[in-house]
C-alpha cells in the first residue's frame, strides 16, 4: 500500500519560510513525490502482464534493497514518465521494465524480465542502452552506456541525463552541454554550500540531476518542470554568484509542486478561470499559482541576496536584496486577496511573516533608489501592455 503524505500547519509556516535548517523536511517532500510516483505507476500498468511483472519485480527488488530502488524512483526521468503515461500523453506500460532493470543494476541483484521491442532505450538514473533490446533478457546482458555525472561537492554527485522525446514541454530548449557549463555550475554550487549551507542543504536534497538549456546571447534561463522533479534546467553563464542565486529560486521551485502534491493552494486548481496578477519579475500577468511560485522562489533570492551582503558585500547584493524585498513583500499582498485554500492562506502568511523583517534592514541609498527605479520601470512597462 502507498503511505499517505500530509503536512500540518506549523510545517507548511516552516516550509513557507524559505532555506530553514529543517532540511528533513525536503526529504518528506522527495518521499512523498516518490509515493506518488509508485501510486501512477500502479495505475498506469493494470492491464498489461509485461508491466505487472516488472512491477511486481520492482517490489520484490525495493524489499531487498530499499536505497537503489528509491534513488531509481527518484530520478526525474521516472517521475515524469510515471506522469506523462498516467495523462495518456506519451509512454508504454511495458517500458516499466527500464525502470526495474536500472534499479537492478543499480543493487546489482541480476533480474530477467521482458522488455518490449526498443531500439534507444533509457536507464533511469544510469545511463543509455547501447543495443536494441526486445523480449527477456537478463539485466546483466543489456550493453549500456553510463550518463556523465558533476560532482559539484564532495557529498554531492548529479546525472547529466539525456531526455527521450515526450517528457518535457517542447519549447524548454534542452541542449548539450555548453562549454564553461559545468564550471560555472560547480563554482555556484560550491560558493552555495560555503556561504548559504540552509540553501545548499535544500538544494542537494531535491536535485538529482541537471541539464542544460539554450539561451539567447547576453541572457540566461532555468526552469522547474513539476513532472520532472530532482532535475535543475539551467543554460550556461559566467557567473557563479548569479547562478547560486539561480539554485536556490529553482528549488523553492521544486519543493513548492512537492507541497501542491500533498495539498492545494489555489482553490481553482487548473487555474483556467481564476483571475490574473501583475507579477514583478514577468512581463505577463501571472496566475493565482504562478504568482504563488514567483513569490516563494524570490523570497529566497531575497534572502540569498541578504546573506551575500554579509559574505561578499557588493552594490549589486544591496540592490538585488532591495528590490526583491519589496517585489515579494507586494506579491504577498496580492496574493492575500486571491482564491487560496486554507492551506495557501497559512503558507502565503508564512512567506510574509519571513520577509517583512527584511523590510526594515537599511540598505545604502544608491542601491534602494535603483531598486525602485527598477520596480516602478517593471510596472510602469506591465501597465502599458
Amino acid at each position: 500500500m502507498t503511505p499517505t503524505h500530509t503536512l500540518t500547519p506549523d510545517q507548511l509556516r516552516t516550509l513557507a519560510a524559505g532555506p530553514t535548517a529543517h532540511t528533513h523536511l525536503v526529504h518528506a517532500l522527495v518521499t512523498a513525490r516518490r509515493s506518488r510516483t509508485l501510486a501512477l505507476l500502479r495505475l498506469a500498468i493494470t492491464g498489461d502482464p509485461t508491466a505487472t511483472a516488472a512491477f511486481r519485480a520492482l517490489g520484490d527488488l525495493r524489499a531487498h534493497t530499499p536505497h537503489a530502488v528509491d534513488r531509481t524512483l527518484d530520478d526525474p526521468l521516472v517521475s515524469a514518465w510515471a506522469t506523462a503515461l498516467h495523462t495518456h500523453r506519451t509512454g508504454r506500460p511495458a517500458d516499466l521494465a527500464w525502470i526495474t532493470a536500472a534499479a537492478a543494476l543499480r543493487a546489482g541483484t541480476p533480474l530477467t524480465l521482458e522488455f518490449p521491442p526498443t531500439t534507444a532505450a533509457t536507464l533511469p538514473s544510469l545511463g543509455r542502452a547501447t543495443e536494441p533490446v526486445t523480449g527477456r533478457r537478463a539485466t546483466t546482458t543489456i550493453g549500456w552506456k553510463p550518463f556523465p555525472l558533476l560532482r559539484p561537492t564532495p557529498t554531492t554527485t548529479l546525472t547529466l541525463a539525456t531526455w527521450p522525446p515526450g517528457l518535457l514541454p517542447p519549447d524548454l530548449g534542452t541542449c548539450d552541454e555548453p562549454p564553461s557549463w559545468r564550471d560555472n555550475l560547480t563554482a555556484a554550487w560550491a560558493l552555495l554550500d560555503r556561504d548559504h549551507p540552509h540553501a545548499a542543504a535544500e538544494t542537494a536534497a531535491i536535485t538529482t540531476t541537471a541539464t542544460p538549456l539554450t539561451a539567447p546571447a547576453g541572457t540566461d534561463t532555468s526552469a522547474t518542470v513539476p513532472s520532472a522533479l530532482g532535475c535543475l534546467f539551467l543554460s550556461a553563464t559566467t557567473d557563479p554568484e548569479a547562478t547560486a542565486a539561480t539554485l536556490t529560486h529553482e528549488t523553492q521551485h521544486a519543493k513548492l509542486a512537492a507541497i501542491i502534491d500533498l495539498h492545494p493552494l489555489v482553490t481553482d486548481t487548473t487555474d483556467t478561470t481564476g483571475p490574473r496578477h501583475y507579477a514583478p519579475w514577468r512581463p505577463d500577468p501571472r496566475p493565482t499559482t504562478g504568482l504563488l511560485h514567483g513569490t516563494y522562489a524570490y523570497l529566497a533570492v531575497t534572502a540569498y541576496w541578504a546573506t551575500r551582503r554579509t559574505t561578499a558585500p557588493s552594490h549589486r547584493a544591496d540592490r538585488e536584496f532591495a528590490r526583491w524585498r519589496t517585489a515579494v513583500a507586494d506579491s504577498t499582498t496580492t496574493l492575500l486577496r486571491a482564491p487560496l485554500t486554507d492551506a495557501g492562506r497559512t503558507f502565503v502568511h508564512g512567506i510574509r511573516d519571513a520577509i517583512t523583517p527584511h523590510l526594515d534592514t537599511p540598505v545604502p541609498t544608491r542601491a534602494a533608489a535603483e531598486a525602485e527605479d527598477l520596480n516602478r520601470t517593471h510596472r510602469a512597462t506591465h501597465d502599458r501592455t
